[in-house]
């Protein structure tokens, strides 16, 4: 986001909206950053590379997960890849501090509001209908609504979350979630659009009884969603 009301301005890294300003300045040294909740026999995540930082460490996140007590993000530049970070997550529970997942790494790109302006998630067609036990065809359409050109970035794949919804609201399952194993979304010219699958491998259309639904999608990487829910009606 931008500025220009005095908000601080927002950068996505990993998948974690930080402000820009906590990226500048040195940092602090791992060991002092992290001597406070890790003990001196454990405080490197597992799978550390040679090059993992020494400096430039600081706390990009902090939130309070279900999982958890709390949890926070720290970074650090990379040492071997210019404009990347190193991102390590610590979860608090009844026993203390611990790392939550192995080190990644990546680059701040554009928060998802800005990446997504421009673009609409429509579904191909607003009503389906499928046999018992059978798994349908259903697809979203990716539009460029704006007058420039879209560009991804890395980190834009093209995984739809496809849910499907009782005639109430209420949502049945959570669908299939594996969005690193979709490529990466097309470049957009303005007005042109592109087709995705809505459902990938998903068991819960196959096991649900006859009946009418709903169904809502969402384009994770941009957290884009449909506007409007479809209809499906099972026979």
């Amino acid at each position: 986001m931008g500025n220009d009301d005095g908000t601080p301005r927002l950068v996505q890294l990993g998948n974690w909206d930080v402000k820009l300003s906590l990226l500048e300045g040195p940092g602090a040294a791992w060991d002092d950053i992290v001597s406070a909740w890790l003990p001196a026999e454990n405080r490197l995540p597992p799978r550390a590379p040679h090059d993992f930082p020494s400096n430039g460490w600081r706390i990009v996140h902090t939130f309070h997960p279900e999982w958890a007590h709390e949890a926070m993000i720290l970074g650090a530049p990379s040492q071997g890849k210019p404009n990347r970070w190193v991102l390590v997550q610590l979860s608090r529970d009844d026993n203390g501090w611990q790392f939550a997942m192995p080190f990644s790494s990546c680059g701040p790109i554009p928060i998802r509001e800005e990446r997504r302006a421009g673009l609409r998630l429509d579904w191909a067609k607003t009503t389906y209908s499928m046999a018992l036990g059978s798994m349908p065809e259903v697809n979203v359409v990716l539009v460029n609504e704006s007058l420039q050109e879209w560009t991804p970035t890395g980190e834009d794949t093209s995984h739809v979350q496809g849910l499907v919804l009782t005639q109430h609201g209420e949502q049945i399952g959570n669908g299939w979630y594996a969005t690193g194993s979709t490529p990466r979304l097309p470049t957009l010219k303005p007005g042109q659009e592109t087709l995705l699958p809505a459902f990938r491998n998903n068991p819960e259309l196959k096991n649900l009884p006859a009946g009418d639904y709903q169904m809502v999608a969402f384009l994770a990487a941009l957290n884009l969603r449909t506007v409007i829910p479809a209809k499906l009606t099972i026979e």
